[in-house]
């Protein structure tokens, strides 16, 4: 089985949406939300919420209760690249850790890149190339706190070659790699380099129910000029949905393909 591990519901939805799961009883397990695939052919899903944390805790999990024979981790991303664009999904080539603040980074960090399982990486490719997806292959930078100004985006990129910035991918790398579990991650650009973010995007340890018209209403309660930037990056939301779930139905069948087992009939 092959699970597609992320933060919040909202990047999941039209994974979730596109086949027929039933949902996991997580209560005893705290803030976890676990949909189990009802037929061959999809990937178990997993959301933990935001920051390293809380995806080291979801991905011991998901492994304890689906022993996966991949991984694949998911989620919105921001660019640090010009030319990369929202609903772009970014190829890790290797996943980075700096924890802390920009004060507290360590640079020889950057040599400690995790790289993904190649064949899946192939695989990824292959089903970015079929589903007619834009994308891009580097390095992705997780560090504490949610990227908000363009000018951090931009150091990111120049500085240390980064492609793109999240907030769980290394931990999800780093649990993953530690349990001999092959893995890659794609994740969605949600908002481009040159822009900022506004701080109504989820922060540190939000749980996956995050509810994303929710927070921007009540960001936009107390900063009502930050009104184009909220909807240009809900409009972005849609586009890094939809592209996750392209690239999951079209990672499968081409892993299906590469397996040799008939996609068409475990539909």
């Amino acid at each position: 089985m092959i699970v597609a591990l992320g933060s919040l519901l909202r990047e999941a939805s039209g994974i979730i949406r596109s086949g027929e799961y039933s949902k996991v009883d997580t209560s005893a397990d705290g803030d976890i939300l676990a949909y189990s695939p009802e037929g061959i052919g999809l990937p178990a899903v997993v959301l933990g919420g935001v920051g390293s944390e809380r995806a080291v805790k979801a991905t011991k999990w998901a492994i304890k209760y689906f022993s996966p024979e991949a991984i694949v981790s998911f989620g919105y991303c921001g660019a640090t690249r010009q030319h990369e664009s929202p609903g772009d999904i970014v190829l890790s080539a290797g996943a980075v850790n700096l924890p802390g603040t920009p004060f507290e980074w360590d640079f020889e960090d950057i040599a400690d890149s995790i790289g993904p399982d190649r064949t899946l990486l192939v695989i990824a490719r292959n089903a970015v190339e079929n589903a007619g997806l834009d994308h891009h292959h580097g390095m992705i930078v997780t560090i504490s706190h949610i990227t908000k100004t363009a000018g951090m985006k931009r150091w990111l990129g120049n500085s240390i070659g980064a492609a793109a910035v999240d907030s769980k991918n290394y931990a999800v790398a780093s649990v993953a790699s530690a349990n001999g579990i092959p893995w890659i991650s794609a994740l969605s650009i949600l908002d481009a380099r040159d822009i900022d973010v506004p701080i109504s995007r989820a922060g540190e340890g939000t749980g996956p129910r995050e509810g994303e018209l929710f927070s921007y209403a009540r960001h936009l309660s107390t900063d009502p000029l930050d009104l184009p930037d909220v909807l240009r990056i809900v409009r972005a939301s849609f586009k890094a949905t939809s592209s996750l779930t392209r690239f999951m139905d079209s990672f499968m069948q081409a892993r299906a393909a590469v397996t040799g087992v008939d996609y068409a009939s475990l539909s």
